[in-house]
């Protein structure tokens, strides 16, 4: 429930009806968190800008879809935000495969090359980074919400619209591979509560965008 002590419900049902504002008071309460996410994941405010913005109409396009957790839409957000960077993520490898298909002339000097391998560096910032993006889409999808989020397993249960048991599987898998990639001393090994997730350690700081 927002400061105007109206849920995110019935602000849904209202926008789904015809009040245009009520999906503007939704757009303000989440766009923030939304671009906080999507940031983290590009390294980059115009990319990330860009992610806020196809989540917000994906979010209308599929309005008959979303999903609530404990009232709240940001759940769902979430899970849609990571849904869109993946793909925008996947559009760009491609369209980087097809530049580097393309014969260069002769002599020619590629002027993009710096910021090309300057883009690079950011989407790959760190090696906490690296290892998240070789995790499967699903296991990244529970890190994110349940380790960088820190949403409980079963609101992220509910948010992905799977079983508790798969999370908690989902998440298990990624800790290992995690720990396998970057050891003890990057990720504590220390066992956590089952509905309790740890943030990331202070190694994933590069991952977040605070304020």
């Amino acid at each position: 429930m927002g400061e105007d002590g109206r849920t995110d419900a019935a602000l849904w049902l209202e926008a789904t009806s015809g009040t245009e504002a009520s999906f503007g008071v939704v757009y303000d309460r989440y766009r923030a968190r939304v671009f906080r996410r999507a940031f983290a994941q590009v390294q980059n405010v115009s990319d990330a800008e860009d992610i806020v913005a196809v989540v917000f109409l994906e979010a209308w396009r599929r309005r008959k879809d979303v999903r609530f957790v404990d009232g709240s839409l940001l759940p769902w957000l979430l899970v849609v935000t990571t849904n869109v960077t993946l793909n925008s993520q996947r559009a760009a490898r491609r369209h980087k495969r097809l530049l580097a298909a393309i014969p260069a002339a002769e002599h020619a000097v590629d002027p993009g090359h710096e910021i090309e391998e300057r883009l690079d560096g950011q989407l790959l910032n760190g090696r906490l980074q690296a290892a998240l993006h070789r995790l499967n889409p699903a296991e990244r999808r529970v890190v994110e919400l349940c380790f960088i989020e820190e949403l409980p397993l079963a609101d992220a249960a509910a948010a992905l619209d799977v079983p508790l048991g798969s999370v908690k599987s989902r998440l298990s898998r990624a800790r290992r591979k995690l720990q396998a990639e970057l050891g003890d001393a990057v990720w504590p090994g220390e066992r956590q509560a089952d509905d309790a997730p740890a943030p990331l350690p202070r190694a994933a700081d590069g991952l977040e965008v605070t304020g």
